[in-house]
């Protein structure tokens, strides 16, 4: 599988994005995008398929009411293929894409909540897609998407601390590990399927 994907060293950095979505007119974060790719994944999306990045750019413009078209496309098509290589690395590769931790606290806790209320609306929408919204999420999955809804609401007028900081870490590896585990799981059902 991996050698169909993007490595993940090639994965594109929160500022060029950011440049990419500015100068195509659209106002959407980067890290509310990669939080909706990570999302579909969880629910089912498979880059392996041929007709996948048709369908992930469909609902990547539906979840979150962009449309992406020219550059957007390329950059979206190597976000997504580098961040499957990092999820399912071995070494754990994958990072939740957030601003540089120089950038100003406040700017990476409202990327933050925009990756974790990416992920729900990318996991929502990869599951309507699926035509699986009727089915049960498992118990696992409910919780942490509870608990996503609650991190996605992080106050983001917090002042530059050493607290903050250490808050923000730890609420960015626990979302981190929640992800990873999600698409693993539905990586692992698809493929006890096939």
């Amino acid at each position: 599988m991996l050698d169909l994907l993007g490595a993940f060293e090639d994965m594109p950095e929160w500022d060029e994005i950011a440049d990419q979505l500015f100068n195509a007119g659209q106002t959407l974060n980067p890290s509310e995008l990669h939080g909706v790719l990570v999302g579909l994944m969880g629910a089912g999306f498979n880059p392996d398929d041929k007709h996948h990045l048709e369908q992930t750019l469909a609902s990547v413009e539906k979840a979150v009411g962009v449309q992406l078209q020219g550059e957007l496309v390329d950059i979206v098509s190597r976000l997504n293929l580098a961040t499957l290589s990092a999820i399912v690395d071995t070494d754990y590769a994958f990072r939740v894409l957030l601003p540089d931790d120089d950038d100003p606290i406040e700017q990476r806790l409202r990327s933050f909540s925009n990756w974790v209320t990416g992920f729900i609306s990318g996991f929502t929408e990869g599951m309507t897609v699926q035509k699986a919204a009727g089915l049960a999420i498992e118990p696992e999955v409910a919780d942490v998407l509870k608990d996503f809804a609650a991190i996605a609401q992080v106050d983001t007028d917090q002042m530059e601390t050493e607290e903050a900081e250490r808050q923000l870490e730890e609420l960015v590896d626990y979302v981190r590990l929640a992800a990873v585990s999600i698409v693993q799981d539905a990586i692992n059902q698809r493929e006890s399927q096939s």
